[in-house]
């Protein structure tokens, strides 16, 4: 081998050794986060049952929502999986737990639609736990109307295919129920946002 041709090895022999290198596998795992998972937004949502329930003690309002896994066989009717047609006892007392363990005094806790004459007697004997419920089969917002019975809120409670329908009929039911004026209302969609 000729003494240029050894020179000219050495020389690039560096460079063949570093272009190695830098043909070694490239990475692609750059630690990046997965993206968040999609729902499909044309699927139908579960049912969503949502409970009304007040802490009397300090006028505190809860939506307690509550998710069924549809049949495997259910069919959607105008986008809405169906709901169960009987709702579990249990469901209710889960719903007043939700209250009970934000409450200062547990017993304070109710469903908030309430009978005639709740105001002398505030008890969760004095209140339904069937009418403080919507399901998102049949309604889409639940709605609330109450008066002012000196301390507390006495409420009703009614569903609605709108956030202006659930109010009126909630209203209609106050003032025909406790035969006052229920000047006090808000609504809130039965499914999550």
């Amino acid at each position: 081998m000729s003494p240029v041709l050894c020179r000219v090895l050495a020389l690039l022999l560096p460079l063949l050794v570093s272009a190695a290198t830098q043909a070694s596998q490239v990475h692609f795992d750059l630690d990046m986060d997965l993206p968040p998972i999609i729902e499909d937004s044309t699927k139908p949502r579960q049912c969503t049952v949502a409970f009304l329930v007040e802490d009397t003690n300090t006028n505190d309002t809860f939506a307690a929502r509550m998710q069924f896994t549809p049949a495997s066989d259910a069919v959607a009717t105008k986008g809405r999986l169906p709901c169960p047609s009987t709702v579990p006892p249990r469901l209710g007392e889960r719903a007043l737990d939700f209250c009970r363990e934000r409450a200062a005094n547990p017993r304070s806790c109710v469903f908030s639609d309430m009978s005639r004459g709740f105001e002398n007697e505030p008890q969760a004997r004095n209140t339904s736990e069937g009418a403080s419920r919507c399901a998102s089969d049949l309604s889409a917002y639940v709605g609330m109307a109450c008066w002012n019975a000196g301390g507390f809120d006495v409420c009703n409670v009614a569903c609605g295919l709108s956030s202006e329908e659930a109010v009126l009929a909630a209203r209609n039911r106050c003032e025909g129920k406790h035969r006052k004026p229920c000047p006090i209302s808000a609504s809130l969609p039965v499914l999550a946002p």
